[in-house]
């Protein structure tokens, strides 16, 4: 799918950003949410990236590691499944956290290149998928 799609899906469809933070976001410490929102989004994704591409990742002390540590405790799979799932659950929270400006957000763009997914599904998918 195109970056354009899911950003245009995800600005009509505002039901999304309700389950999201329903089923992910109040699940979380909500002062490490608001510190990584204040980091914006590109953090996030880099983090994702090295979880999807299964790399020796340092989940050190910065606030979007501390929030992988965060929802990787909340997936409920093993092993590889669990790293790609905990990436995507990442992407979806990023594009939360991004609000307006989906359209430059690396977490949209890196969801939209997922082949599993549909558009008015990759939200709903993600989340399924690491079992929340």
């Amino acid at each position: 799918m195109r970056v354009e799609e899911l950003v245009s899906f995800l600005r009509q469809d505002r039901a999304w950003r309700d389950e999201v933070h329903r089923r992910l976001v109040a699940r979380l410490d909500q002062r490490l949410v608001r510190s990584v929102r204040a980091c914006g989004c590109r953090p996030i994704a880099h983090v994702a990236e090295e979880l999807d591409s299964q790399a020796c990742v340092d989940l050190g002390p910065s606030a979007p590691h501390q929030l992988a540590r965060a929802v990787y405790g909340q997936v409920r799979l093993r092993g590889a499944a669990r790293l790609r799932q905990t990436a995507r659950s990442l992407r979806v929270l990023g594009v939360y956290l991004c609000g307006s400006d989906l359209a430059q957000c690396p977490c949209a763009a890196a969801l939209a290149r997922d082949p599993q997914a549909e558009v008015d599904a990759v939200v709903r998918g993600a989340l399924d998928g690491a079992g929340f």
